[in-house]
């Protein structure tokens, strides 16, 4: 039988196994075996991308993404895999299956087994991130073609959705909008949006006061930390929603309020995050005729203001805010997809 057949035959079966299935790792674990067993592959299975978190006493959770290993068919393997190193993190890095006909050709690849001679990685991609990589090894060289990147990317399709499992464990995103007073009100009312917090983002100082940073000496910039369940909303939608609430246009300056700590700012910790906020920029940057003013940089700190801050205007429902009311009742109604 030829590759292309089986492939066929192994995911129509594939399909029909995970029907409805909804535990990702009994999924992965049966979609690993299966190919193992049709190919006779050296080495097959998945990664998944896990966020090792940090936490200290002067700043809120930070995180590490990596890939961890998952289930696998084959000999003992790499346990973490960096982001961008090595075939599979440059899979993930890159959002797209690379083929290596000899590994030993392949810039920076980490050698778990010199046996492995050709490999495969297909990142799985879900709600515009990617949540895994599954990643094949033959001990012959050359094996893998556009055959199998053509087949293997239609199967990791069927695997359930990771968010159902990890849904808070990472999806995390920091927004500068001006005064965090308003920006914090207006994206908690976003369906989807499990905590906020209000805080100083990204400058040079340690436990800055907000005294110190409304001197607009410290470079810190006020942000909002968001957590959201991404079975709900996308960030993609987030960012689309954060855009109506700014002018990205105006350089340190929102409403009234002036200083570069009121600069508008998106900052991640997830660098699989980067490409669609790089892709929701340049769409609205077409609305515009003048260049954006949004910083956007990996989260480098933050500090959470004090409980003054906090959910201000809920304490202070009368108490300044430099945007219109109209916008919580958007973001109120606001539904992804409608």
């Amino acid at each position: 039988m030829e590759k292309r057949e089986k492939y066929s035959l192994l995911s129509k079966q594939i399909e029909s196994l995970l029907a409805g299935e909804k535990d990702v790792v009994a999924a992965m674990a049966n979609v690993a075996a299966l190919i193992h067993e049709t190919f006779g592959f050296w080495w097959t299975g998945f990664y998944r991308v896990a966020y090792n978190s940090s936490n200290s006493s002067n700043s809120p959770l930070k995180a590490v993404p990596e890939l961890i290993l998952g289930p696998f068919q084959g000999p003992v393997a790499c346990m973490h895999i960096g982001y961008g190193k090595g075939v599979c993190g440059t899979a993930w890095k890159e959002r797209r299956t690379i083929v290596v006909p000899d590994v030993e050709q392949f810039p920076g690849h980490i050698a778990c087994s010199s046996e492995s001679r050709s490999e495969i990685v297909v990142p799985v991609i879900q709600r515009d991130r990617v949540v895994a990589v599954l990643d094949i090894d033959s001990r012959e060289l050359g094996t893998f073609d556009d055959t199998d990147r053509e087949w293997l990317e239609k199967i990791v399709t069927f695997l359930p959705d990771f968010a159902l499992r990890d849904a808070e464990h990472y999806h995390e995103i920091y927004l500068a909008a001006g005064c965090f007073w308003g920006a914090e009100k207006y994206l908690k009312l976003i369906e989807g949006v499990t905590f906020t917090e209000v805080g100083f983002a990204n400058g040079n100082t340690e436990n800055p006061t907000y005294k110190e940073v409304y001197t607009d000496q410290t470079g810190y910039a006020e942000t909002v930390h968001l957590r959201y369940d991404p079975r709900v909303v996308s960030l993609r939608f987030l960012l689309q929603m954060y855009f109506k609430a700014i002018d990205p246009t105006s350089l340190n300056k929102q409403g009234e309020d002036e200083g570069t700590r009121y600069r508008t700012g998106i900052y991640y910790i997830d660098p699989s995050d980067r490409p669609i906020i790089d892709e929701v920029i340049a769409e609205e940057a077409k609305k515009y005729g003048l260049p954006l003013q949004v910083e956007v940089e990996p989260l480098r700190n933050f500090y959470p203001a004090d409980e003054y801050h906090q959910d201000y205007l809920d304490k202070n429902p009368s108490g300044y805010c430099h945007l219109p009311v109209a916008l919580f009742e958007l973001a109120r109604n606001a539904k992804e997809g409608k």
